[in-house]
């Protein structure tokens, strides 16, 4: 079963790229196919010991149907992930500064608020008591 899945699976899955430069990209289409191997094994793994298949054909057959999907679910995470990273590459250094700074507000005011209101409401908690 596996001479006949794998060519299909490699024929599939030929053609993806993350990296313009070949060998950055043959870096990242094999930590991609290693994730999705390492899926679909326990995954199969699992349903073996389950009792839910038996035979190594359904087996194989699902082994590769897994693969691929979790092929293309990897695939477009690390797209994503590297599109976020270029996105922020982007961002200007002052604003970042003016971000952190924004958030340093923001976290203050909320501890502020809690502190000023959870002190009001620990006291009618007690009262209640």
């Amino acid at each position: 079963m596996k001479t006949i899945l794998k060519p299909i699976f490699d024929l599939l899955t030929g053609e993806y790229a993350l990296f313009d430069n070949v060998i950055y990209n043959y870096i990242a289409m094999a930590i991609v196919g290693f994730v999705a191997f390492v899926i679909a094994f326990s995954v199969v793994g699992k349903l073996y010991r389950s009792g839910v298949i038996s035979s190594r054909g359904a087996g194989s057959i699902i082994h590769w149907v897994l693969r691929f999907i979790a092929f293309i679910v990897v695939f477009y995470l690390f797209s994503l992930i590297l599109w976020l990273i270029k996105i922020v590459q982007t961002i200007p250094w002052w604003a970042w500064i003016i971000i952190a700074a924004l958030i340093v507000v923001l976290i203050t005011l909320i501890i502020v608020f809690r502190r000023k209101n959870g002190g009001n409401r620990n006291a009618i908690y007690r009262s209640k008591l």
